[in-house]
């Protein structure tokens, strides 16, 4: 019998795991990267269409069956990342299956609606692909967001997006003003301020503060599996509750960390943590402390050839250079043509947010469900890096497979009408709030049922106090220990594959952070490799 023909469009971490469980559960696989090499935004390129990522924590990265070396820093760089990627790359012999170079345009049906067409550009030339089957793994931020203010057509110099920034050194000498307080301003600013005789950054409201090392131990390792399982108990149950303790707590955390912050820098009050994502951008706080960086209000428009007026009336007239921190978002245009999205949710009057697409658990179109994934529009929705793609391959395989079923196509509709009134009713808190937003307890809940995790073997029920009768280590490192990805890859449960290693692998982990932290000396940020 002919297997069934996958195309998985993107070689980032999504789409590596997508591609290796899409094939060893039976499937014909071809991978689609408009890049070079595998990483996806950890692959660094000069193209400036292209984003570039930040650095994040190895011990609650890697892949469930992948452990990430030894060798490699606490908060690894990009390009590490990327070497990581590529090995496991080689590791699975994956490198076969991957078309590089070649950039998928659009994604639509064949006439009899049997099949899916796939238009990949390749040196210049469009050729058109059939498959049975389609993954979106070409992520969250592909697109950047660039607004267009009143007046920037008189503005005489550069106006550019962080997606375009590549080499501080243009802005020698000159007057910047950065739009937007996050995480990408947090690494563009620092390398600014050497180099540049003025920099401004401008935002429109409060952004969270906060160090990656807490005590001298990373701030991401406290949270654990059952911390993360206590929490979305709250959510579920008490959402007052649980978005005013976690506002609570950060406010605490950034204030101990950084002191009285100054209102000149207007970084209070802080946005919800528990609707907007926090940036890591402490880095800049330095800068803000002894004045060397000046906070000024939302840009507002341009008023002349080097004239800038923010939110407040402030006019600063000899501006070199705007560079754009102002986000990215998912490129939906490969899926136009079959994608389906509302203006705003049934029996919301009020909505006035961005298009809401329909997606059933923020994944499959309904029509579509049994062929197509898209994995790109689910914040909120990780509990971890690389790991976390495992989760959501195995599902997606499990349901493809028909190991795990989807509810009808009309109750899928509904669900995805009650998850719009819910997005709706964060935007009217926050207008800026996340429309992909999931919830937490709800999405990965599903995700570990359909991929068959066994993770329930942590809980309160009968299967968590077995597991704690049989294996008390395994279950107190699991539960209390680092959340690392190999977890999800230790319980037999029929539904994908185990790893052998995982167990030694948690084991190894735990061992190695219990040995390096606290830590009493920490290097921050790491210094470059020679």
């Amino acid at each position: 019998m002919q297997r069934i023909r996958v195309a998985v469009v993107g070689t980032g971490p999504s789409g590596l795991s997508m591609l290796k469980t899409l094939r060893e559960d039976g499937f014909s696989v071809t991978a689609y990267e408009r890049r070079d090499r595998v990483g996806g935004l950890w692959a660094y390129s000069d193209n400036p269409a292209y984003t570039t990522t930040l650095p994040g924590n190895k011990f609650t990265c890697g892949f469930s069956d992948y452990p990430i070396p030894d060798k490699y820093p606490t908060y690894m760089q990009p390009h590490e990342f990327q070497e990581f990627m590529q090995g496991y790359a080689e590791k699975f012999d994956l490198l076969k299956d991957i078309v590089f170079g070649a950039s998928a345009k659009q994604a639509r049906r064949n006439k009899d609606d049997s099949a899916w067409l796939l238009d990949i550009e390749r040196n210049g030339s469009v050729e058109t692909v059939e498959f049975d089957k389609i993954a979106l793994c070409n992520g969250y931020q592909t697109k950047a967001n660039v607004p267009a203010f009143e007046g920037q057509e008189m503005f005489e110099g550069t106006i550019m997006h962080s997606q375009q920034f590549r080499d501080p050194s243009q802005f020698t000498s000159k007057n910047v003003v950065v739009v937007g307080l996050s995480s990408t301003s947090g690494d563009i600013i620092p390398t600014l301020m050497p180099l540049a005789s003025k920099v401004y950054v401008s935002h429109r409201r409060g952004a969270v503060p906060f160090r990656r090392y807490r005590n001298g131990i990373p701030n991401d390792l406290g949270i654990t599996w059952r911390r993360r399982q206590l929490s979305h108990l709250l959510q579920k149950h008490l959402p007052a509750f649980s978005k005013w303790t976690a506002d609570l707590a950060v406010t605490f955390l950034s204030r101990r960390a950084f002191g009285k912050l100054d209102p000149a820098w207007r970084l209070e009050p802080f946005p919800s943590i528990t609707l907007s994502l926090p940036g890591s951008f402490e880095l800049v706080m330095p800068f803000l402390q002894d004045g060397s960086l000046t906070s000024l209000h939302g840009l507002t428009r341009f008023v002349g050839p080097r004239a800038v007026e923010f939110a407040d009336g402030t006019v600063v007239d000899d501006v070199d250079a705007v560079v754009l921190c102002t986000g990215y978002a998912a490129d939906w245009s490969v899926a136009a043509p079959f994608m389906e999205a509302d203006g705003k949710p049934k029996g919301v009057d009020t909505y006035r947010g961005p298009p809401l697409y329909r997606l059933y658990m923020n994944l499959f179109p309904p029509r579509y469900a049994d062929s197509c994934v898209l994995l790109c529009y689910s914040a909120f929705g990780k509990n971890n890096g690389f790991g976390f793609a495992d989760v959501t391959s195995w599902a997606v395989s499990n349901v493809w497979r028909g190991v795990e079923g989807l509810p009808p196509r009309a109750e899928m509709e509904r669900h995805i009408d009650e998850h719009q009134r819910w997005v709706a009713a964060r935007w009217a808190l926050d207008k800026s709030s996340d429309m992909s937003a999931v919830k937490q307890w709800e999405f990965q809940g599903w995700l570990h049922r359909a991929a068959g995790t066994g993770m329930e073997n942590l809980g309160w029920g009968w299967q968590g106090w077995k597991f704690w009768l049989t294996d008390r280590k395994m279950y107190g490192l699991m539960n209390d220990g680092v959340e690392t990805p190999h977890l999800f890859g230790y319980f037999e449960t029929g539904k994908r594959r185990t790893w052998e290693g995982a167990g030694d692998a948690i084991v190894h982990m735990n061992e190695v952070v219990k040995g390096m932290f606290p830590a009493k000396e920490i290097e921050w940020p790491p210094a470059e490799k020679k």
